[in-house]
């Protein structure tokens, strides 16, 4: 008899458990649901054109599984974005943190230079990680693709890509306004690109591939809507600036590291001031001269200036030199002298 009751007493545990866990899930499965709604509504309330079908959550009862089919995003500064299917996964004791597996192929069309250009993106895999918060609103946002070419439809994959890479991962955080009922919210952006291959008559002094490039920055203003144009010009006007907490570039002999601010001028065009740290210049600047993309006497006298400043030299022997690097009227100064010509960022 107690055996029995044994026996009934642990099944009745059990079935409250598969109960209390099939109640959980499907809490969990809605409340991811009503999270990606209600970041849908803020979007569109924000201007955005968003559109998909689902989301379809499966996976009961160890998993919460979401997939969107048909997605596209239209922005109010002009631009669009459409793909394939999204299919993702959060764990049911986690619902508002999603990680995707992303189209292999989109698309992205934006108006550059007064003409509406489309351009495709292929990669061999893409993958996305998201958290949301409770009421919908987007906390963090991470992105990666591998081997990855940027192209225009129907330009090929191989010599008319407009750019290939190795990897790509790219990462926002959101910060909310800290004023109730402003919307003084700041991003928070990195990324990172390896691997990368200019196309076909692209001025290549340090080689055909850059090994790498990556920032980690902080966008401060929210850049309101309307055209691409209008609306950058409004953030400038309100105050927008982007700091830079480090810019890298390696590419054949040179190894830049900077920091600094930079917005945009009355002509888009960037401007700012930033500290840089270069390995290898002389090198560089040789490439430069040879390629007659600077005079060559300018690249000499800059020689000459980088190996006086040259405050430590790298396992190798160069010279590790720091400069200087100024962003104004529309021209790139490294140190005091003027490099080349800077054009809108639109």
């Amino acid at each position: 008899m107690l055996r029995r009751r044994l026996s009934l007493g642990l099944l009745g545990v059990a079935v409250v458990a598969l109960g209390a866990l099939a109640l959980y899930w499907f809490w969990a499965a809605d409340r991811a649901a009503t999270a990606i709604a209600q970041w849908t509504e803020e979007q569109r309330a924000r201007g955005y054109e968003i559109a998909y079908m689902g989301p379809e959550i499966s996976g009961f009862p160890v998993k919460l599984a979401v997939r969107f089919t048909e997605p596209s995003v239209g922005a109010p500064q002009g631009w669009r974005w459409s793909g394939g299917a999204i299919a993702g996964e959060a764990a049911f004791w986690q619902p508002l943190t999603l990680r995707l597996d992303l189209p292999l192929r989109q698309t992205l069309s934006a108006d550059w230079r007064g003409h509406r250009r489309e351009f495709s993106l292929e990669a061999e895999t893409a993958r996305g990680l998201v958290h949301l918060g409770p009421d919908g609103w987007l906390k963090a946002a991470t992105i990666e693709m591998e081997r990855l070419v940027l192209g225009e439809p129907g330009g090929g994959t191989q010599g008319d890509a407009i750019l290939r890479a190795d990897r790509l991962r790219y990462d926002v955080t959101r910060r909310p306004p800290t004023l109730e009922g402003t919307d003084g919210w700041t991003l928070l952006l990195s990324g990172e690109m390896r691997g990368i291959a200019l196309p076909e008559g692209t001025p290549n002094p340090f080689g055909e591939k850059v090994e790498r490039i990556a920032f980690d920055a902080t966008l401060l203003g929210a850049i309101p809507k309307g055209a691409p144009a209008e609306a950058l010009a409004r953030w400038r006007d309100a105050g927008g600036l982007l700091e830079v907490h480090e810019l890298a570039l390696a590419w054949g002999p040179l190894d830049l590291r900077a920091e600094g601010t930079a917005a945009l001028d009355q002509r888009l065009r960037p401007q700012g001031a930033f500290t840089a740290r270069i390995r290898g210049l002389p090198d560089a600047l040789d490439a430069f001269a040879a390629r007659g993309l600077i005079e060559p006497g300018v690249a000499f006298a800059l020689k000459l200036t980088a190996l006086a400043l040259a405050k430590q030299r790298d396992e190798t022997g160069k010279a590790v030199v720091e400069l200087p690097i100024t962003l104004q009227d529309g021209l790139f100064y490294l140190g005091p002298v003027a490099l080349f010509r800077l054009a809108p960022v639109l």
